[in-house]
């Protein structure tokens, strides 16, 4: 038997020695623990963990139970693995903990290497025991990389030992914890479990614990001898079971597909335990979470809703009020408005502000947040209304009415700005083809005035805003003649319009998108009348001056555009290809755009929004409308 035999064949082994009489079967439990257990419990440094004094830990409002492979309706824990015969249960359950932080984080299952954390890392190339804060610190230390990178059946060789290999690329594809949490009451455990994710821990194991099936229900050890200690990961709680949820890696043959049960208080399991070592000590072990985990560089995809929860030709809005949080609006299923929000480490979650018929299914949406604390968000109401809603800190989404019934185009733009923290400017195509505008200052109420009479918008185009100085606020839309055409505003002074591009240069239902990387500059891009990405740049003291960024034929004649400057000599654009994909252009000061294609053919519709957010200098985050009606989320690290 190698040490790389499967559990699946260890554990045949204990079936085919049931039911034998203990002396037929002498070494059964030393055999079982040398190839399934693996943890080295450090006895002087939790002496000195218990002896910390501990600040109390609030479980108040925490619920009755939780298991994170369905939070919202999606998984957050990685498939079963299996350790096969080889005690690297550590660097199992650590990895599975930081897979599980990933995909809370960004919506991703990951696959890490068990081997690379095993075999590579201090611990060194053996199936000996490891201490899963060990384990953790060398992970945050040198990082883990994806599975494909480093298989962990490769690492065995015809002797059945391990050994290490480093692949070249591995600096490139890294995930690595940024920090780690020791668990030591039964508060910290459940309070992190139900607000952070999955967390490792350690008990001991008995022989009555390796026959483990879906028919045990909550094991409880009632008898047997001790074959060692093994680590785990913990992937949520049951209160009316009073039971910890558990991931093993014995293989998805093992126990309930690879999952077990087990009872509050057992086998040293947490704080509230009375198990011993077989040397007399105390078992009250501590669990482990993982901090917050980054990621490769490089975009990734999920879908952040289902299918069908999207409305095909509604548009997307998006904001990030403070630099660990991002919130996402879009036009729902049957004119609905969904909003979606992110917390760092934690999972995305949705829900609906605005039940079915409250927007135009084909209406735009438009979001600011104006002080850290605040948010707001617009929308064409499915009457032809301007709708509104607002969010203080700590409270609850408030709607009202900006404009009645009438006073919006069903399938225009909204664009917004808070060009100081005490007032919102608000602009939308009007139902007669006019730009309608509404100001806010802080104290007062809205008003609303006219920007551009009737007939100067196109009632299916786009419009966008920017406000590149707290005195000035700059807007832009698609005109009823397919030109592009535009307003600037300096405090204290009236409105002035002006064109930028003449009629036939833009479609008349495509999306505008704009930034202001520097106080000096602006920048405009929006759907050409022949399909292309077209552009345009102004400097102060300068005029505008167009390009196109991809030709004719690149992009869909009724899709969104949306746009960032991450960093001051940086931007990108984004926006439906004609082939149901997203298209990427960037730039860097003193090259060129470069272009390339986010998401694939046919995974976007056609006539759907796109939003875009730089919530930090090095991280971009897309959403858009898949072809399947679900919101698709696309996320890069540098």
């Amino acid at each position: 038997m190698t040490a790389f035999d499967t559990v699946a064949e260890i554990l045949d082994l204990l079936e085919q020695e049931r039911g034998k009489p203990a002396s037929a079967k002498p070494g059964r439990r030393q055999r079982l623990a040398s190839r399934l257990l693996g943890v080295d419990v450090p006895r002087a440094e939790l002496a000195k963990y218990a002896a910390r004094p501990r600040v109390a830990t609030s479980i108040r409002n925490l619920p009755a139970s939780i298991d994170w492979r369905d939070v919202g309706g999606r998984n957050h824990v990685s498939p079963v693995k299996d350790q096969g015969g080889c005690g690297s249960c550590v660097s199992f359950c650590v990895c599975a903990t930081i897979e599980s932080t990933v995909s809370i984080a960004t919506g991703e299952i990951v696959d890490i290497s068990e081997a690379d954390l095993h075999f590579c890392s201090a611990h060194g190339a053996g199936c000996n025991g490891w201490w899963p804060a060990d384990a953790l610190s060398e992970a945050q230390r040198r990082g883990v990389p994806d599975e494909a990178l480093f298989p962990y059946a490769s690492a065995f060789g015809a002797d059945g030992g391990p050994s290490c290999r480093l692949d070249p690329h591995r600096d490139s594809r890294l995930f690595t914890p940024t920090g780690q949490k020791v668990l030591g009451t039964m508060a910290e455990r459940k309070q992190w479990l139900a607000t952070r994710g999955p967390v490792c821990a350690v008990f001991q194991v008995y022989d009555d614990f390796w026959g483990y099936t879906s028919d045990t229900g909550v094991y409880r050890h009632t008898q047997g001898g001790s074959g060692g200690y093994h680590c785990v990961e913990i992937v949520g709680y049951n209160d009316s079971d009073r039971c910890w949820i558990a991931k093993n890696s014995w293989g998805p043959k093992w126990g309930d597909n690879g999952f077990f049960r087990i009872g509050y208080g057992e086998c040293g399991i947490d704080d509230t335990s009375n198990d011993r070592d077989p040397n007399g000590s105390l078992n009250r072990f501590p669990m482990f979470g993982v901090e917050g985990v980054q990621v490769p560089g490089g975009w990734k995809a999920f879908e952040l809703t289902g299918a069908q929860t999207s409305s095909l030709s509604g548009a997307v809005t998006a904001v990030s009020r403070i630099p660990n949080s991002m919130e996402v609006f879009w036009i729902g299923a049957g004119g609905s408005v969904r909003d979606a929000f992110w917390y760092e480490s934690k999972p995305w979650e949705n829900f609906e502000l605005a039940p079915a018929g409250s927007a135009s299914a084909d209406g735009g949406i438009a979001a600011v947040s104006r002080i850290p604390g605040s948010m707001e968000v617009w929308w064409a109401g499915g009457n032809g209304s301007l709708q509104g809603a607002y969010w203080y800190d700590g409270g609850q989404w408030s709607r009202y009415e900006i404009a009645p019934a009438g006073s919006a185009s069903l399938g225009g733009g909204v664009a917004a700005v808070s060009r100081i923290p005490g007032s919102m400017e608000l602009w939308w195509v009007g139902a007669d083809g006019s730009v309608q505008a509404a100001y806010w200052y802080d104290g007062g109420q809205w008003s609303r005035y006219e920007l551009a009479p009737a007939g100067s918008a196109s009632l299916t185009g786009g419009i966008a805003a920017v406000s590149r100085i707290p005195g000035s606020m700059e807007l832009w839309w698609v005109g009823a003649n397919g030109s592009v055409q535009g307003a600037y505003w300096y405090d204290g002074g009236q409105w002035t319009r002006y064109e930028i591009a003449p009629a036939g240069s833009a479609s008349k239902d495509g999306g505008v998108a704009a930034v202001s990387r520097i106080p000096g500059s602006m920048e405009l891009w929006w759907v050409g009348g022949n399909g292309s990405l077209q552009g345009a740049y102004w400097y102060d003291g300068g005029q505008w001056t167009r390009y196109e960024i991809a030709p004719a034929g690149s992009a869909s004649p009724t899709g969104g555009v949306a746009a960032v400057s991450r960093i001051a000599n940086s931007m990108e654009v984004w926006w439906v290809g004609a082939n149901g994909s997203v298209q990427d252009a960037f730039w860097y000061d003193g090259q060129a755009w470069q272009t390339f294609e986010l998401a694939p053919a046919n995974s976007t519709s056609l006539a759907g929004g796109v939003a875009a957010v730089s919530r930090i200098p090095n991280s971009m985050e897309v959403w858009s409308i898949g072809a399947n009606a679900a919101l698709k989320d696309n996320y890069w690290y540098e």
